[in-house]
C-alpha cells in the first residue's frame, strides 16, 4: 500500500518537500520511493514526476510543562532564545550540521507509518548550500554554488539543474515559490532564522529544560494555524538547535516530523568543491517542471493550496 504523501509546506515548516516535476525519457528503474508518483504513456514514461515530502521529526514528551503566560502570544523570554539562536547562527560565515530525522507518513486507510532519514548540511555564506539526504524512501542530493540550483535523484539516475545567481536567501525563495521544492531544514540556513520560524507563529513559550543525548537545552513550543511546533536550544555558549519537531495538526492523524542535529562544526573549512554539483556517469538530465502564475501558496500558507 503506498504512502500518502504531506503536501508541500513551504519554507517556514522546513520539512524536506523536494517537489521534481521534469520533462523527458528518465530510466526505466523504478524509485525505491514510497511517495513517487508515475505516470505512463503508451511504452513509455512520458513525464517523471518526482514527489520526495520528507515531513521529519519525533515529538519528545513533556514532563510538567507550564502553561503559556495568558495574553501573552510570543513570551519574551521564548523570543529571546530563538533570537539568541539566530544571531549565533548568522554571523557564521560557514556551518555544517548532520540530522537524524523520524516522519510520519498517513496511509489511505489512515495508518500511519514512522520512516527514518539522515541529512549533511553544509552552507557558506554568501551563495553555498549542499544538502545530501538518504532515508528509507529515497535519496536526494543538492547543491547551490552562485550559478546554479541542481537537485540529483541518485537511486534514479536523474537531475535537473537551473542558473541562478545570489545569495542563499534568494536562491531558497526561488527554490520554494518558483521550483516548489524547500531544502531539509531550510528555516536554519536563512540570514535571519528567526524571521523564517517566526514568521507565522501566534504563541508561543519556554516548556522548560532538558537533557537530549548529554546535552543540556531549552525547550520552547510554539503555535500557528496549521501547525505546533517545537525546538530545543543548547544551553550556553553554542545555543544552536539540538531538536526540531513538527506537528501537522490539519492533517488526518497529525503526522509529525522530529529532527536531531548533531555535529554542528562552525570552524572547519568547507572545500568549494562541495558546492559544485558531482553527476555520476550516464544520469539522464531533466528539466525543472515549473508552475505558472504567482506564487500565492506554501511558504506563506502551509497545507493551502495554491492557485
Amino acid at each position: 500500500m503506498r504512502a500518502q504523501a504531506l503536501p508541500s509546506l513551504g519554507r517556514y515548516t522546513s520539512a524536506l518537500t523536494l517537489n521534481l516535476l521534469v520533462k523527458g525519457r528518465p530510466r526505466r528503474r523504478p524509485l525505491n520511493t514510497a511517495p513517487l508518483r508515475l505516470k505512463r504513456g503508451d511504452m513509455s514514461f512520458q513525464r517523471l514526476a518526482i514527489i520526495l515530502t520528507l515531513s521529519i521529526l519525533t515529538l519528545h514528551p513533556v514532563i510538567a510543562a507550564k502553561a503559556p503566560t495568558s495574553g501573552v502570544a510570543i513570551e519574551g523570554s521564548a523570543r529571546q532564545s530563538i533570537q539568541a539562536m539566530s544571531d549565533y547562527l548568522r554571523t557564521a560565515k560557514s556551518f555544517s550540521f548532520k540530522a537524524e530525522v523520524q516522519y510520519d507518513d498517513v496511509l489511505p486507510s489512515g495508518q500511519t507509518i514512522t520512516f527514518s532519514a539522515q541529512n549533511s548540511i553544509s552552507l557558506q555564506r554568501p551563495n553555498g548550500i549542499f544538502s545530501d539526504h538518504t532515508s528509507d524512501t529515497g535519496n536526494r542530493k543538492f547543491w547551490y554554488n552562485g550559478q546554479e540550483i541542481c537537485l540529483l535523484d541518485p537511486l534514479n539516475g536523474s537531475y535537473a539543474t537551473e542558473p541562478f545567481s545570489g545569495n542563499s536567501d534568494k536562491a531558497l525563495e526561488h527554490m520554494i515559490q518558483v521550483l516548489k521544492f524547500t531544502p531539509p531544514l531550510a528555516d536554519f540556513l536563512y540570514e535571519n532564522p528567526a524571521k523564517a520560524l517566526l514568521g507565522h507563529t501566534i504563541q508561543g513559550f519556554v516548556v522548560g529544560k532538558s537533557l537530549i543525548h548529554g546535552i543540556p537545552t531549552t525547550h520552547l513550543a510554539f503555535v500557528d494555524e496549521f501547525i505546533d511546533w517545537q525546538i530545543w536550544i543548547q544551553d550556553g555558549k553554542l545555543p544552536v538547535p539540538v531538536r526540531f519537531a513538527i506537528t501537522y495538526k490539519t492533517v488526518k492523524n497529525s503526522p509529525q516530523y522530529v529532527a536531531t542535529l548533531t555535529d554542528w562544526d562552525f570552524t572547519s573549512r568547507l572545500p568549494e568543491s562541495l558546492f559544485q554539483p558531482a553527476i555520476p556517469p550516464g544520469a539522464v538530465k531533466l528539466p525543472f517542471l515549473k508552475q505558472s502564475g504567482s506564487f500565492k501558496a506554501e511558504s506563506q500558507k502551509p497545507l493551502t493550496p495554491s492557485k
